[in-house]
């Protein structure tokens, strides 16, 4: 979603509990899911664990999917931080109570990239995008529109994925957030495109 900045603070938790469970998950179960870099050039060198998705990318009747219940305990403070940031902050048009379309486990590669790319569609568009750190650290650079950040483990920021934007793992480990997608009704978004409504 396009809004008046590169990123937003949203608020932070302790990622300590996702950071033991993310560290448990096999190579095997990163590798299961290749839809994602399979279809972006610039994810090609991350793996996706989704969590709540639809290969269509549907914007409505988002699907939970079995393994979400594994994490849905250390999940629940983050997703009360977003719910809570936008009860607190309801954005213009705002005409019900936010869902989350999309939740996902992304790792990137160590010594690798997320190449600049600017994304479309129309539920990327309507949507908050969210990213949780749980595994980082300071060779792990995000870039919006030229605009350098570390995004520091337990930190949720909303970035604008509506401009260029990329991330630069300079470090010899992964790095491993968490992407949420929150949509709120009504929202009127000022798109470069056009005003869109969420």
């Amino acid at each position: 979603m396009f809004f008046d900045s590169e990123y937003r603070r949203i608020g932070s938790i302790d990622a300590g509990p996702l950071e033991l469970a993310v560290t448990a998950i096999g190579e095997a179960e990163w590798l299961a899911f290749g839809d994602r870099q399979q279809a972006y050039a610039a994810h090609r060198a991350t793996q996706s664990i989704p969590l709540i998705f639809d290969p269509d990318f549907r914007h409505e009747a988002p699907t939970r999917l079995p393994v979400f219940d594994r994490y849905a305990a250390m999940l629940e403070a983050p997703m009360a931080a977003i719910r809570d940031f936008f009860a607190a902050n309801p954005p213009p048009g705002t005409a019900g109570e936010g869902y989350f379309v999309r939740v996902l486990l992304v790792r990137l590669e160590a010594a690798a990239k997320i190449g600049s790319h600017r994304d479309h569609g129309h539920s990327l568009a309507r949507a908050h995008r969210i990213h949780l750190p749980i595994i980082t650290n300071p060779g792990v650079e995000f870039g919006i529109a030229g605009h350098i950040r570390h995004l520091a483990a337990g930190e949720l920021w909303e970035v604008n994925n509506r401009k260029v934007h990329g991330v630069r793992n300079a470090s010899d480990t992964h790095r491993i957030h968490a992407i949420f997608d929150y949509v709120v009704p009504g929202e009127v978004v000022p798109d470069p495109e056009g005003d869109l409504i969420a």
